[in-house]
């Protein structure tokens, strides 16, 4: 088992490439097998469009849902660093819930596990193998309050729980981000909350067709992501 701290999880370097090679080289430490995982998953998509990318083997795949397989490794997930840049601005208090919508292996649930661990992390993530393998992680590296679940969250038969933090990431379609930003809307209605908008798709979203979201309090804007809030203090 890996002590999680916040020190493990900082980049020295915060450039782009060099945050990607200390994400690499902490999967490794931490005992992800993400290389693996997805060549397979790769393999069996160009058997079934071998003239296809990364933009359409997922959909292949995946029954229609946009699961990003043939990306580059360290593009598909967030950089441990930024994660943890995240987490410190939020600086979320015990007891409260962060949901993670397009969770990939569960990075965000092994940054909370180290540097707020009475703060409890479910992740929602469509492909299996990634369930199954960030499962395996976050139980060899003892996150007791982190979960990681298969689920669709283009079904309709999805019903997103109330939390306090929600990080969307671009995880499909637009129609489908869509989808989640209109539940996000029905929990808003008694419910206060914050999203952390991560990818062009999501927060272009936010900001032109969810103004409940995106104009009333000021929002945190950084290089890749957005923090909306539904109110000054959470």
């Amino acid at each position: 088992m890996v002590k999680l701290c916040r020190k493990l999880f900082k980049s020295e370097d915060n450039s782009h490439d060099a945050a990607r090679m200390h994400s690499e080289a902490l999967d490794q430490v931490l005992g992800f097998r993400v290389f693996e995982i997805e060549e397979k998953l790769l393999s069996r998509a160009i058997e079934k469009m071998p003239e296809g990318s990364h933009k359409t083997w997922g959909q292949a795949l995946h029954a229609g849902n946009q699961t990003w397989v043939g990306l580059s490794h360290q593009t598909l997930q967030t950089p441990y660093n930024e994660l943890r840049e995240i987490c410190e601005q939020l600086n979320p208090p015990p007891k409260s819930c962060m949901i993670d919508l397009g969770a990939g292996y569960g990075r965000l649930g092994l940054v909370l596990g180290g540097l707020y661990p009475d703060v409890t992390f479910i992740g929602y993530e469509y492909v299996p193998e990634r369930v199954l393998e960030g499962q395996r992680i976050l139980s060899l590296n003892g996150c007791e309050n982190a979960e990681l679940l298969e689920g669709d969250l283009a079904s309709e038969l999805f019903q997103l729980p109330v939390a306090e933090y929600y990080f969307l990431y671009d995880y499909g379609t637009l129609s489908h981000i869509r989808k989640t930003l209109l539940q996000l809307e029905k929990i808003a209605e008694t419910k206060r909350f914050k999203v952390i908008a991560r990818g062009n798709g999501v927060r272009s979203l936010i900001q032109y067709e969810f103004p409940w979201l995106a104009n009333v309090y000021p929002v945190v804007h950084k290089e890749h992501y957005s923090i909306f809030s539904m109110s000054q203090e959470l």
